[in-house]
Order: structure tokens, then sequence, then C-alpha cells
């Protein structure tokens, strides 16, 4: 994982235009590069402004490989720390998601002034709800913002309880 940077067109864009994600973010079947280029310029901004933000992710086994996915924080209008991934299609079923969202996570809980992270996921997407579950992200349930999502939250005191007994490595 590494932090996104301008340089990052074609390999965000290579995640963004996956059908599922593609469906995830922009409720198309395949998003323009355009709107990748613009949520680009957004995720830079936002490390800029914010120190934190996303991340694309690697599959391991295949390092010179175009990415897998993304995975980070953003600060929200309401001062909100939220969790937000996406991954290809492929890559799903792998712990990936589980494994770049605890990096995300302990490193936020690790070197950023906050107690605690939401995240919102749409109640059809059980790998994602399974992946915060296993976080320890408690389902707040069902809210309305824009489209309906699950509202989930997670906080330094959990996260901390469960590192203490958890085989995720921090991160590196």
């Amino acid at each position: 994982m590494r932090p996104t940077t301008n340089a990052d067109g074609d390999g965000l864009y290579h995640v963004h235009r996956d059908v599922a994600v593609s469906l995830l973010l922009a409720n198309v079947d395949q998003m323009s590069r355009s709107c990748s280029d613009h949520l680009l310029q957004g995720y830079v901004q936002h490390w800029r402004s914010f120190g934190c933000g996303f991340y694309l992710v690697f599959d391991r086994k295949e390092a010179a490989s175009p990415p897998i996915g993304r995975c980070g924080l953003r600060i929200t209008p309401d001062k909100e720390a939220e969790l937000g991934y996406c991954f290809l299609a492929a890559a799903t079923g792998r712990g990936v998601a589980t494994e770049a969202a605890a990096a995300v996570v302990d490193r936020a809980f690790q070197t950023m002034s906050i107690n605690q992270i939401v995240a919102f996921v749409r109640p059809e997407n059980h790998q994602s709800m399974r992946v915060l579950t296993k976080l320890g992200f408690q389902d707040l349930g069902f809210v309305e913002q824009g489209r309906a999502h699950n509202r989930f939250i997670l906080n330094r005191s959990v996260r901390h309880g469960l590192n203490q007994r958890s085989a995720f490595v921090p991160w590196s």
C-alpha cells in the first residue's frame, strides 16, 4: 500500500473501471477516465489538507502489477474520520480488504487524534460488512445518506483491545 499521488491516474483508473467498483462509486457500469481523474485530484488534495487519505493497494505476490484496490480514510464535512475501500472483483474473498482496512485503522489510531472511525456500507454488501465486523466495528443499523447504507463505528478502545489478541500485523 502507498498513498495516492498525482502520478497514479493509470493505476487508479485500473481500479475504478472495474464493473463492481464503478457501480459502487458512480452507479455506472464503467467509470470514465475523466471521472476517475477527478476523484484522484480530490484524493491528493485530501492528503494535503488532512494528512490522511486513500492508499493504492497492490497484490503482495505481484507487486509490479497494477493496483487491486484502494483503501483509506477521509475526513467528512462533519469532521468524522470515515473508512472507505473498494477492490477489483477478482481481488475479493482473499482477505485483502480486511488486511488493508486493518492497517489503515491501526495507523489512524496510532498517529491521529481521533477516537472513532465510521464506515458506511450498502445493506446488500455482506462482504464489506464482514470486513468491518472482523475489525471490531459495530453496526448501528440503517441510515439514509444519499442512498441506503448501514452505519458502522469503531472506537479506539475497542480496536486497541482487539489488537492485543489479533493476528493483524501493525502498519510497517
